[in-house]
């Protein structure tokens, strides 16, 4: 009995680790549009985006997409988990979230933070530093810095391995802001980066949509209706 008991954990623990979304149904919790908070579990759209983006990474060892997506799907709630997991697993990684507002880039901090907030106990890393631009989880050295997509430029000076770029549709000069941001994720095996957005006419984000479609940029489109 104790050794299958040890076996169950040891089980449970490796797809905590391996499995994002074995890791979602188990440990976050997300905030519904009506009633308290409940556990993430995937809607179809998500797990779709999350096939397409595993086998990316499975081929190239790398995540690079734009996603042309609807309202309402969920794609940044994934993100946020997807990249947070990874944050959380992965000692001396960055994560930098950029919105297309102030008030977006909280949102989307919000919905980290909510996840460790509330993750079980024996799983959720302590934190050395917690503002309204940084999540540092001190044991790890990982951790969050947030921005907003302004004409000033976001994350020029930050060195990361993951980048949640949301609403970009919405960005300005967002050619110049992406070449900058671009430069902030090495090119390596490991890192991720995730261009999201809903549309809003014939503007920067359709023309980086029409190059990635055309196989002229490293990212990978998926369309989200």
């Amino acid at each position: 009995m104790w050794l299958d008991s040890l076996l169950s954990e040891g089980a449970h623990s490796t797809r905590l680790r391996s499995d994002l979304i074995y890791f979602c149904e188990n440990s976050l919790l997300i905030r519904p549009k009506s009633g308290p908070l409940e556990p993430f579990r995937l809607n179809a759209a998500q797990r779709r985006l999350h096939q397409i983006i595993e086998d990316q990474k499975a081929k190239t060892g790398k995540v690079r997409v734009i996603v042309l997506k609807a309202r309402q799907l969920g794609v940044s709630t994934y993100v946020a988990a997807r990249l947070y997991h990874k944050t959380i697993s992965s000692p001396g990684l960055r994560t930098i979230i950029v919105g297309h507002e102030r008030a977006a880039s909280r949102n989307l901090f919000d919905i980290v933070r909510r996840f460790h907030d509330h993750m079980p106990e024996d799983l959720r890393p302590s934190i050395g530093v917690s503002n309204a631009q940084e999540l540092i989880f001190d044991k790890l050295d990982s951790g969050y810095l947030v921005s907003v997509a302004t004409t000033e430029g976001a994350g020029r000076s930050a060195t990361a391995q993951a980048l949640h770029a949301s609403e970009t549709a919405f960005w300005p000069d967002l050619p110049v802001q992406m070449a900058a941001l671009l430069q902030t994720v090495p090119d390596l095996p490991g890192t991720e980066i995730i261009v999201e957005s809903t549309a809003f006419g014939y503007n920067d984000f359709f023309q980086l949509w029409r190059k990635s479609e055309a196989g002229e940029s490293e990212f990978l489109p998926v369309f989200l209706g």
